[in-house]
């Protein structure tokens, strides 16, 4: 039998996203309708095109529409094109990291991954037999690569370094500086560069001069994976990306996509690139949402008087708050409570191998935030951590 870690996020979430009331977990965009998005840009869904489309098999590395549409979110100017054939169209984030993984590393190869992170990242390489070290990024560096550490992690059979960007559950950000400096090492060891973008058009608290590339247009060994479920509020619609501009690292992951999911669904295909068509429109709105969710979230903490604690997302939409005074640190039990006795969903920071802290998404409806918090506060009066 292959091994396999449990993934411990999604089995807290399963266990209790369906009885809770408040929800501090979720970590994507508040989700819309295509009745929403067409409300929001004046721009018709594409029902008709659904309703007559023969659903077959469809397009197994994904439509030309919409790998041409993928590449329009990182073409920049100063930077060489991507075009559709350096994209593979996946099952969400989730296919695209696990078919990355599949195809490029194996047993006899190391991997350095940051921690904390999505679980996925540091769980899968290990089932295809790679070695896996993880490389701790903490609170007093502000949750950010140590640049010393990660060299010292580095092996002479290292075929992959994993990062995030916007971090999940952190939400810090590498600027280009620090993510040069990072293509400098793996260069040196001609290693693939893995960057999990999943909330990467969300730097809706960085300057617009220090809004930092994607990792594909850094490095030629860079690998992004991506959806339009985080940022783009579309998470129902599978659909997800590999981009790079290695077209050998490409070629393997569409070999191994034969055996893997073949293809998204028609349907996900056709409403992906609906989605992707309005992009500008929806991360407008998206960064209001979290600009202002946020804010709710900071007076909060604040007006804890220091039995809450963080690092200020810069990014994304999750934020890692440590709770001081908890017995043990033990915030696994903590959120088990939130969720029972509370009905409030936060994840604890042993999902993430930190404990003491929770992670809580901002992304979803303010309303959510308004009701939640309140339950959050009410668990630590009750506990006597909140005076």
């Amino acid at each position: 039998m292959v091994f396999q870690e449990d993934f411990e996020i999604e089995k807290f979430m399963n266990k209790h996203e369906h009885n809770v009331v408040y929800n501090l977990g979720e970590t994507c965009c508040y989700s819309m309708s295509l009745k929403d998005l067409e409300v929001l840009t004046g721009n018709k869904a594409p029902l008709d095109t659904i309703f007559n489309q023969r659903l077959v098999y469809g397009w197994i590395e994904g439509s030309d529409e919409l790998r041409d549409l993928i590449c329009d979110v990182y073409n920049k100017d100063g930077c060489a094109k991507l075009v559709r054939e350096d994209v593979v169209v996946t099952n969400g984030a989730i296919g695209a990291n696990f078919l990355t993984m599949y195809g490029l590393v194996g047993k006899g190869d190391h991997v350095v991954v940051v921690n904390p992170t999505y679980q996925q990242l540091q769980s899968v390489p290990k089932i295809f037999e790679a070695e896996v070290s993880l490389l701790d990024l903490k609170f007093e560096e502000n949750w950010l690569p140590n640049l010393d550490a990660l060299q010292k992690l580095v092996q002479p059979n290292t075929k992959m370094i994993v990062i995030n960007n916007p971090n999940n559950p952190t939400g810090s950000v590498m600027d280009n500086e620090l993510l040069l400096k990072i293509v400098d090492i793996a260069r040196a060891q001609d290693a693939y560069l893995l960057c999990d973008e999943v909330y990467r058009p969300l730097f809706h608290s960085v300057a617009p001069d220090k809004v930092p590339d994607s990792i594909v247009n850094l490095y030629e060994k860079g690998i992004s994976t991506c959806s339009v479920s985080k940022a783009f509020s579309f998470a129902g619609v599978r659909v997800g990306w590999i981009i790079s501009r290695d077209h050998a690292a490409i070629a393997e992951c569409i070999t191994r996509r034969d055996y893997n999911t073949i293809s998204v669904s028609m349907v996900d295909d056709i409403i992906g690139s609906y989605v992707l068509q309005n992009r500008n429109a929806i991360l407008k709105h998206n960064y209001q949402l979290c600009i202002g969710n946020l804010a709710i979230l900071e007076e909060f903490i604040q007006s804890s008087n220091g039995v809450l604690d963080w690092v200020k997302p810069a990014g994304g939409t999750t934020a890692f708050v440590k709770i001081n005074g908890l017995v043990n640190d033990n915030t696994e039990d903590f959120c088990d409570d939130m969720a029972v006795a509370y009905k409030t969903l936060v994840a604890p920071g042993e999902n993430f191998n930190n404990r003491g802290y929770v992670r809580i998404g901002f992304g979803n409806s303010k309303e959510d935030l308004l009701t939640g918090l309140p339950q959050l506060k009410k668990s630590l009066k009750d506990k006597g951590l909140w005076k």
